[in-house]
């Protein structure tokens, strides 16, 4: 559907900006692929496991792992088949705005949109308030300079860690404003040298026994792991590892595999069949993410064992008994990142683990940008939004959308490291799921709905199991299960704390806010003669 909408209405105003996206299909699936591999992170898990230790306390993570791959491939299996039937750029605003109505479009994908510009602050503000912190912390471990230790202390200042962030927000707005295919290659180019310090990291963590580590930390703190393991038990801490509260840590699981649909948003962009391409990129990174993650916790949990990470990480994140303040030795936090400069002297490789978790974090600054803008730019294409945000340049560049977004992330920045104003979004997972559910429902009904569109896809969409459409069975229970996952991310057991309805309040305002863009937006339209409803009615153009 390549053409101008205005002969088919009449003559009238044309509903699409032109007749082509001016997008480029330049990614590969093999670059699509690893693009979602790195928005996951496959080293971002020893950061996170440190929260995860301290709000889960009784949760055996590494036996959630497949778990938690069954649960998202139901949704990654459903994101597949609807990239394969409608390949544009936005994603589930395409889906959802074609399938339901361009109102239920917008909403859903406007609240994956205001997730994301909370994270165009809060990832460079980790890469230096964390990622560069520890790499410093670690330096000072293994060396004794107190010049790296200053520079690790003062990385934990607000103002270093909006200099550093800024820096960080100005070369993501750089690198997006190049051909998509160089941002690509500098993407598989970062998955590269995180992949070789995983392999590394994994290797020294088998050939280290927890023995080991125990002695080289006692040396180096003036405590040992039994006194750090005492004051947490005497400040309450339950370690022990029980059903219930392995259940629970399921559902934090669920959430480390946010991204395996990333290539949804930009698949306008992608080379060669979609459903060979998304269905490289989509399943297989979800799969691929299990067996990394899983490998992962289970050398974590071998040399530093379940117990001390969950008394160190309880300790240090709730201000409780400090058990010698050895954390505050450098002020780093019992990450794995952290925690490796126990068990080597090598100055290369307790710098390269965290020096690969500050990479992990740009590649979310980098990959997190460019989705928000293919959905601005669809968007903008479809008139919802001023169609200045979908022009591009020559070489298929949405310039316009990439300074407007670059704008939001320096405000972004600013916001995160000096403010709380984004912990009335503390619910986001509680917003996002919502939005998947909403995704879910609508593919479930897209064989009913829009006949036409189906009855035109790949086989693979159109696969049925006895009179129902695969896809209804998936997006059914992808629904269910999404809806659960919302819920749950609102519970205290979840959470630790109690419900916050003002939070719960501000997740739903998004949509409320994103509904009241588009009834202005199709109000003014109407009064010029664009006809914003027709939206609905075909695909944009290529």
């Amino acid at each position: 559907m390549a053409g101008d909408t205005s002969q088919e209405q009449g003559g009238g105003p044309s509903l699409y900006v032109r007749k082509s996206s001016g997008l480029i299909r330049s990614i590969s699936a093999r670059s699509a692929l690893l693009s979602n591999l790195v928005g996951m992170g496959i080293l971002v898990n020893i950061f996170w496991v440190v929260y995860a230790s301290a709000l889960y306390p009784n949760a055996d993570l590494p036996s959630t792992v497949f778990i938690g791959l069954l649960l998202n491939l139901l949704v990654a299996l459903v994101y597949w088949m609807l990239a394969a039937a409608m390949p544009r750029t936005g994603g589930d605003y395409i889906y959802v705005s074609r399938i339901v109505h361009p109102a239920v479009g917008f909403m859903t994908n406007a609240m994956f949109v205001a997730i994301m510009v909370t994270w165009a602050g809060l990832f460079p503000q980790l890469t230096a308030g964390q990622a560069f912190q520890m790499m410093f912390a670690n330096l000072a471990v293994v060396t004794g300079s107190s010049y790296y230790a200053g520079i690790a202390s003062w990385l934990t200042t607000a103002d270093a860690q909006f200099i550093v962030g800024a820096v960080i927000v100005t070369i993501v707005i750089l690198l997006m404003l190049l051909p998509v295919k160089w941002v690509f290659r500098i993407i598989v180019g970062m998955f590269a040298v995180q992949a070789v310090i995983y392999v590394w990291f994994i290797a020294t963590l088998a050939t280290t026994s927890s023995a080991a580590f125990a002695a080289s930390f006692s040396a180096h703190t003036g405590t040992t792991v039994a006194n750090v393991l005492n004051a947490a038990k005497n400040a309450g801490v339950d370690w022990s590892i029980t059903l219930g509260g392995t259940l629970i840590g399921i559902v934090y699981t669920m959430l480390s595999y946010i991204g395996y649909a990333n290539s949804a948003y930009f698949a306008g962009e992608v080379k060669g069949s979609p459903v060979r391409s998304q269905g490289i990129a989509i399943p297989v990174s979800t799969v691929i993410f299990a067996l990394v993650i899983y490998v992962l916790y289970q050398q974590i949990y071998s040399v530093f064992g379940h117990d001390f990470l969950v008394a160190a990480s309880t300790l240090a994140t709730s201000g409780g008994p400090t058990a010698g303040s050895w954390w505050n030795y450098t002020s780093a936090l019992p990450s794995p990142a952290y925690l490796v400069s126990f068990v080597s002297n090598n100055a290369l490789f307790v710098a390269a683990v965290p020096f690969g978790l500050a990479l992990t974090f740009f590649g979310f600054a980098l990959v997190y940008f460019f989705i928000p803008i293919r959905n601005i730019f669809a968007w903008a294409f479809d008139r919802v939004i001023p169609t200045k945000f979908a022009e591009v340049d020559r070489r298929g560049v949405p310039w316009v959308a990439i300074i407007f977004y670059g704008a939001i992330a320096y405000i972004s920045l600013y916001i995160t490291v000096y403010t709380s104003i984004f912990t009335y979004l503390a619910y986001s997972n509680f917003g996002w799921w919502l939005a998947v559910a909403i995704v879910m429902f609508s593919a479930a009904v897209f064989p009913y709905r829009k006949r036409s569109i189906f009855d035109s896809s790949p086989s693979i969409v159109r696969r049925r199991v006895g009179p129902v459409p695969l896809i209804s069975l998936l997006g059914v229970a992808g629904g269910l299960l999404s809806l659960y996952v919302s819920y749950a991310t609102i519970l205290p057991a979840y959470t630790g704390i109690a419900l916050n309805p003002v939070y719960v309040a501000s997740m739903l305002l998004i949509f409320a806010l994103a509904i009241v863009i588009y009834l202005l937006s199709h109000f003014y339209h109407r009064t010029k003669g664009i006809p914003l409803d027709m939206i609905s009615k075909e695909l944009p153009p290529t």
